[in-house]
């Protein structure tokens, strides 16, 4: 339940900030219906086809489409919900085939939609009217729009931490899905961490095979329904099948869910991990606030009029977190904020407490006989001397400070800006070096 208010919550925050910029453009601009796309066509057209479709552009932005067909010609709509613009469409579609020419109100060409239409699916992609730009579209059929703006959950992108016992041994797993890779981190009684990944076959019930080393799991398979994460069966494979040993069920859970706008001209994103914490949802969704509203009054500060056919999405902004740690007690990584008006990107890294519910500073998962600003002083200066740097990052590198700070299961994290040529370079310190000093809670790695 405390997961599901935690959800809830998020999504009432991230309207809430979209809609003060977009609340006067959803009702005052025309809302469509199928008869506006009946009258695009002759009116003795035959075997006409309308149908409503609601889907993503680019898998973020949500799109609202009104399409007819007789089977050779295709005309419709579609709007993007988050700033209400909508742009017109005219095309051919053979053998369920779609070739589109995107146009403004103005009736120029602003784009093209390609794709395949079976009457349910939209398919294909869309790019600008230069074809520098292309980006994934899929709308399905729906009855009638939804009216609210959405936040869009990232599929194939969570973490969670799983528990329980396999053969009378206490066991917790954390498993990680990104798109194509599943990463397993397995602490058993030892409290011995092991870390592996494998690739996913895109089933909806996925089997596992994590090879850790003298492990309870170690002859064992993980099934999963990825419909369904909230517990993972171990089972044991044999010449009739298998036998399921034990589950295991979700502890704690991670997602990542996005914010979007997206008008004529510009595109916002904003990608924002969600546990089932909820002061650190706020926290988190606090930190991005400010540049939100900052991004959005400059996105919608370009008027209609300074924008011409060629300027589709020039103008963008992208916000997102890159976690590198997650753990019952803790979760640590980097946010980063950029836009295209402003040539450096915004890198933020965070240690955050999510038993306690605050935010930390090192020094705090160190007992208070260690000095760690004293030894990390001395330390990392020494770690960039001795590192072999390639030739073209090298001078840039010794010019860096690496003081952003953030926690991963290698160690201790300390990295430099992010640059647009060099990327960014980091130094990572074992738990090993320090762990007499680490505070007993703290202590992630043996």
């Amino acid at each position: 339940m405390t997961g599901f208010k935690s959800n809830i919550i998020f999504k009432i925050a991230a309207i809430l900030i979209l809609i003060n910029c977009i609340e006067t453009t959803l009702f005052c601009q025309k809302n469509y219906t199928k008869t506006d796309v009946r009258n695009m066509f002759p009116t003795n057209t035959k075997n006409l086809w309308i149908n409503y479709l609601t889907g993503t552009i680019d898998n973020k932005h949500t799109a609202d489409m009104i399409i007819g067909t007789d089977g050779h010609t295709c005309k419709g709509l579609y709007t993007l919900r988050s700033s209400n613009t909508t742009f017109f469409f005219d095309g051919v579609e053979s053998e369920k085939q779609l070739k589109l020419a995107e146009i403004n109100k103005e009736s120029k060409l602003t784009g093209f939609l390609y794709g395949k239409y079976d009457g349910e699916v939209f398919d294909g992609i869309w790019t600008d009217g230069r074809r520098k730009l292309s980006l994934p579209l899929k709308l399905t059929f729906v009855n009638a729009f939804q009216k609210l703006v959405p936040t869009i959950k990232v599929e194939n992108l969570w973490n969670r931490i799983y528990s329980g016992l396999v053969s009378e041994q206490p066991v917790k797993l954390q498993l990680t899905r990104d798109q194509n890779t599943f990463t397993g981190i397995l602490t058993d009684r030892t409290n011995i961490r092991q870390k592996m990944s494998v690739e996913a076959k895109g089933n909806q019930v996925e089997l596992i095979k994590l090879d850790f080393n003298d492990s309870v799991l170690s002859d064992k398979l993980i099934m999963l329904d990825t419909s369904n994460l909230e517990k993972i069966s171990i089972i044991y494979p044999d010449s009739n099948g298998y036998d399921v040993v034990n589950t295991l069920k979700s502890e704690e859970s991670l997602d990542y869910t996005i914010c979007e706008y997206a008008d004529y001209h510009s595109r916002l994103v904003c990608s924002m991990p969600l546990t089932n914490n909820r002061r650190f949802n706020k926290w988190i969704n606090t930190a991005f606030k400010n540049w939100l509203d900052e991004s959005l009054i400059k996105l919608r500060a370009v008027g209609s009029e300074d924008v011409g056919t060629n300027d589709r999405w020039i103008l963008s902004a992208q916000g997102w977190v890159d976690i590198y740690l997650f753990d019952s007690d803790i979760i640590s990584g980097n946010i980063y904020m950029q836009s295209s008006w402003y040539n450096q990107t915004e890198k933020i890294p965070f240690i955050y407490d999510l038993k306690y519910g605050k935010l930390l500073e090192l020094k705090d998962i160190f007992d208070n006989k260690f000095d760690s600003k004293e030894y990390f002083r001395n330390l990392i200066p020494e770690m960039i001397k001795s590192i072999t740097w390639s030739d073209n990052a090298k001078s840039w590198v010794l010019n860096q400070s690496f003081n952003h700070i953030c926690l991963k299961d290698e160690g201790i994290c300390f990295s430099t800006s992010f640059n647009t040529i060099y990327g960014e370079k980091e130094i990572i310190i074992p738990y090993s070096t320090v762990e007499q000093n680490l505070k007993s809670r703290y202590f992630f790695v043996k």
